[in-house]
């Protein structure tokens, strides 16, 4: 990283990045974001390959090697021995490289505060970040593949962009609740031209950038959002048929295009009636019948009537896909049906995640078919249109 960016990111955590985001035109220069890494850490070790600037309240200094620093109480410890009455919060930025959190890699600075709680948050520039999501999100692609790459780059960029919080102490979570990151642990050529590639370009709706939603496997259509979460019905997460002229459905080679779950009737009752606990605080002792209330459009189950001898319980959109989960976790996808077989009941469906936005399987095979990143952005985000910020 050239000392330029060092520098912005310094200036970024001082203060700067809690400043109000800009308007679409006045963009002069790439963002920063910030990501949550760790609430609430007993201990973290920081280290660099190069030298570390570290602030504290009004002290400012460079420090060498590994520094220790543990909460409750706050000390740090450098390689140098321990710093006097440390204070939150405290900025640490290499003043080349990348910062190791752990012993993983991040670029960018790290920023430690105290509010309610303690919190470990990554400031880098967004380009960088990309590159630390996209081999989680998408993963790995051939070259052949590298539209459906430079789509997810727009994507993850529009949707990072879209959930920026100027007045909290961090942007966005690294983990699923978000989107996948962890730094620069793995690195992709193909992955990191696709970023380049798009630098800056976001996908915009009546010129604001999208909240870009998007799951592994559609299972042949996407769903409209307002099905999945509760809130309102938003005009670019449209319902689309996963499919060209030919009438194929792009997702159809994912490995959780299909699949099926198979309980023992006996274990079945007994995760409904855990998971009834856990969703509602109430503890049936038997359940009489599970019925499947409303579909969707697109075939997802909507609505879910379990009849209890307590009475009844209803669940709707994606917290169904909770209803069912063991020691495998939740089911792949609200595109399923439920039929007896005997002692089993098995639940068969069709796609992996909530189904809302781009496909991610569709999207390869997609830019198999020599659709570009722009045609796929264009194909699951109804009515957008892509923009270049930086």
């Amino acid at each position: 990283m050239n000392s330029r960016v060092n520098a912005l990111i310094l200036v970024s955590l001082i203060g700067v990045s809690c400043a109000p985001i800009m308007p679409l035109r006045q963009f002069k220069e790439e963002p920063i974001i910030r990501v949550l890494l760790k609430t609430n850490p007993q201990k973290i070790s920081i280290s660099s390959d190069f030298n570390l600037e570290i602030r504290i309240g009004n002290k400012k200094g460079t420090i060498k090697g590994s520094t220790s620093i543990s909460f409750n109480p706050l000390r740090i410890i450098t390689s140098k021995g321990q710093i006097n009455n440390p204070t939150f919060p405290i900025f640490i930025v290499p003043t080349n490289g990348n910062i190791y959190l752990g012993g993983r890699a991040y670029p960018g600075g790290i920023k430690i505060s105290k509010g309610s709680e303690i919190l470990v948050v990554n400031h880098i520039p967004i380009e960088e970040y990309l590159k630390g999501v996209l081999p989680y999100e998408m993963g790995s692609l051939p070259r052949n593949q590298i539209e459906a790459l430079k789509a997810q780059a727009v994507a993850a960029r529009s949707y990072a962009m879209a959930n920026m919080k100027p007045k909290s102490e961090y942007d966005i979570l690294s983990t699923i609740y978000d989107q996948v990151y962890r730094g620069i642990e793995k690195k992709d050529e193909i992955i990191n031209e696709a970023v380049e590639l798009t630098r800056g370009v976001v996908a915009l709706y009546q010129g604001k950038i999208i909240n870009a939603k998007y799951s592994s496997t559609c299972g042949g259509k996407t769903e409209d959002n307002e099905n999945i979460w509760h809130g309102k019905r938003i005009s670019y997460l449209r319902s689309v048929r996963d499919s060209g002229w030919d009438g194929k459905t792009f997702c159809r080679f994912s490995p959780h295009f299909e699949w099926e779950r198979s309980y023992k009737k006996d274990q079945f009752f007994l995760v409904v009636k855990k998971q009834i606990g856990e969703l509602f605080g109430q503890n049936p002792k038997e359940i009489r019948w599970i019925k499947i209330a409303q579909y969707t459009r697109t075939n997802r189950v909507h609505t879910i009537e379990i009849q209890t001898d307590i009475g009844k319980f209803y669940l709707d959109k994606d917290q169904i896909r909770r209803l069912f989960a063991d020691f495998r976790g939740s089911i792949k996808s609200l595109m399923f049906r439920i039929k007896v077989k005997g002692n089993s009941i098995i639940i068969s469906g069709r796609g992996y995640g909530h189904g809302v936005g781009m496909c991610q399987f569709g999207a390869m095979e997609m830019a198999k078919e020599n659709f570009n990143y722009q045609q796929i952005l264009y194909h699951y985000y109804t009515g957008i249109r892509l923009s270049k910020l930086w």
